[in-house]
């Protein structure tokens, strides 16, 4: 009896050890799992970094596409209202019976999405949940980091010289998202110095196009010129950009 006893201690003792093992292992893969979410949902919102063809970034995600911050998690795979620039989904949900599982983390429990601090959490769950369990990541640092580059750069003409005092007959523009809708910025076109020289801000991250137009119309219609340009704008610099025209000024 002793023996039968001493037996089935050693037993419950193995069998707890290995109870523990895989709940341990459990909350591991749940762990990994759901880390790797948020950096997918970190994608979807600003796009990664990474992905590079012929030189030039090619993933700004939804604030390439909106030039703005999602209002929710939930506009990366729905499209918002008024919103005709929306390229999603962003991110899928794993399962069609769960429509929502993006938005999850492993252990069932919502993502806390703040826009203002740019911040993806989640709590985890388990016995040891605690602070330093937590999931926590960072977007960016700030929305003007993502929506608010700056372009710059000099315009010459067909052989480099600067336009002088026809400065005022040339206008920059960018073509890019604001609030989810495409528009033509600034307005009435950014003006160079007589040396060339302009500067264009609050253009969000992304692939967008520019255009210069030199037009002396009707004075010398000969002279009149047309530029047209596709640019990466990156985010957190100040992106040159530098046109040379194909006549003279």
């Amino acid at each position: 009896m002793i023996e039968l006893l001493i037996v089935l201690m050693i037993m419950g003792i193995l069998i707890t050890g290995a109870v523990k093992a895989w709940d341990v292992t459990i909350q591991q893969t749940k762990f990994n799992q759901t880390a790797k979410e948020i950096d997918q949902l970190c994608y979807a919102i600003a796009g990664n970094p990474e992905l590079y063809a012929e030189g030039k970034r090619t993933d700004f995600g939804y604030v390439g596409d909106m030039g703005k911050i999602p209002d929710t998690l939930i506009d990366l795979a729905r499209a918002p209202d008024n919103a005709e620039n929306w390229q999603g989904p962003y991110i899928k949900n794993k399962f069609s019976e769960n429509p929502n599982d993006y938005i999850q983390d492993a252990w069932g429990n919502f993502y806390i999405y703040n826009k203002d601090s740019l911040t993806i959490t989640s709590y985890t769950t388990g016995s040891n949940m605690t602070p330093q369990t937590w999931i926590h990541r960072q977007i960016a640092q700030n929305e003007t980091l993502l929506t608010r580059s700056i372009v710059n750069g000099r315009i010459l003409d067909l052989v480099g010289n600067p336009p002088g005092t026809k400065d005022t007959l040339i206008r920059i523009y960018v073509v890019h998202p604001k609030d989810g809708n495409i528009g033509i910025y600034p307005e009435l076109g950014e003006k160079p110095n007589s040396n060339g020289e302009y500067m264009i801000y609050s253009i969000p991250q992304g692939n967008h196009k520019m255009y210069v137009i030199y037009d002396t119309t009707p004075q010398t219609p000969d002279t009149t010129d047309f530029i047209e340009k596709y640019v990466c704008i990156y985010p957190g610099i100040v992106n040159t950009i530098d046109f040379r025209l194909t006549k003279r000024f």
